[in-house]
């Protein structure tokens, strides 16, 4: 019973190896050719595999898609967890966590670049079971987001007349916006002496001087 359980252990270990691998090799085909260049045939091509056993794994390009999205979803989420767990105020925490989020852009461009420009596309296609991943794994991080702002309404660092849901809601909403920005805007922007790196520190420091509370705002 025991060396059952052992090849079963195993097995299932060098299954998710190879899923790991694949989608590695769907990460580098797609950040360097786009999206829409790239065949299922060709990404058996890459990790060796039978254009059968890859379907085994995933579906289509839209399911290896979504899996990116989910991996790098929970590498962002164990950061902004170690943020959170920090011994500091609420408002230090939120400060961090919007600088690691725009660092995390930063070492990720390929990544950003296609959820942008393709990201919209997939999500209107997703099945009701992915919809729902997406929206748990959404929820988690805006859940950490609600209660850091929580413990900065507690102990006075972040202002407390807006409902901490609602301010982990505007974070999110303008800081995708502003990863996702349209190309035009940027040409704006650059074509008045801003760079989209001065941007960002910018918002950084506007959204930060929107929630934090002042001494004197009682």
């Amino acid at each position: 019973m025991v060396k059952i359980m052992a090849t079963a252990d195993r097995k299932e270990r060098e299954k998710e190896q190879r899923k790991n691998a694949i989608i590695d090799a769907a990460e580098k085909l797609f950040f360097s050719r786009g999206f829409d260049n790239v065949s299922m045939e060709e990404l058996a091509k890459e990790v060796e595999l039978g254009k059968g056993t890859l379907y085994l794994y995933f579906k289509n390009k839209d399911a290896l898609f979504f899996a990116i999205i989910l991996r790098k979803m929970d590498e962002l989420h164990e950061i902004f967890r170690e943020c959170a767990d920090l011994k500091v105020s609420g408002r230090e925490k939120s400060k961090l966590m919007g600088k690691r989020y725009f660092e995390f852009v930063h070492e990720n461009k390929e990544y950003y670049q296609m959820v942008c420009t393709n990201g919209p596309k997939l999500f209107r296609k997703l099945e009701n079971e992915e919809l729902h991943t997406f929206v748990e794994h959404m929820k988690e991080d805006l859940l950490l987001h609600h209660g850091v702002f929580r413990e900065g309404m507690a102990d006075g660092t972040v202002r407390d007349d807006i409902d901490p849901l609602e301010l982990a809601f505007f974070m999110a909403l303008m800081s995708n916006s502003i990863v996702c920005l349209d190309p035009g805007w940027k040409t704006v922007l650059e074509a008045e002496g801003i760079s989209y790196h001065q941007f960002v520190k910018d918002f950084l420091l506007f959204i930060g001087n929107a929630i934090e509370k002042r001494p004197d705002a009682d």
